[in-house]
């Protein structure tokens, strides 16, 4: 009987499931990017509203990583846009030459389309610094 209890313990959560909160959310943001206006909590509550949106997020790093050698990511709301038109902007911090950058980005926009729902992807800008 004891034993029946043991096994019963050890619940399978799937990682989607894992990453669903928050608190969660909010750890993976400050882990994998820097926020340079601080404005952690705006981002988290941006990023809930869209569940594809979150997942775009939680992959982004991987993503990026298997493109291209950056040094940091950055997140922020792009500020060119109103407040009823906010966009995230990715900002890969890397030492690519000008026009490598501009050729990379443009590889991430197709990869990000082809990868999840269009609404979704319309909510991110990514740029690459050198």
């Amino acid at each position: 009987m004891m034993q029946r209890f043991q096994e019963t313990e050890h619940v399978f959560v799937p990682a989607d499931i894992k990453t669903t909160s928050t608190e969660n959310l909010k750890n993976f943001i400050t882990k994998y990017f820097q926020i340079p206006d601080n404005n952690i909590e705006k981002i988290c509550k941006f990023i809930k509203q869209d569940k594809e949106l979150e997942k775009i997020i939680f992959e982004l790093p991987d993503t990026i990583k298997n493109e291209v050698h950056y040094d940091n990511l950055q997140i922020t709301f792009y500020d060119e846009f109103q407040e009823d038109e906010l966009i995230l902007e990715i900002t890969i911090i890397s030492k690519l030459d000008f026009n490598t950058q501009l050729k990379k980005e443009d590889e991430f926009i197709h990869i990000l389309y082809k990868k999840y729902i269009e609404s979704s992807v319309d909510k991110i800008l990514i740029f690459i610094e050198g």
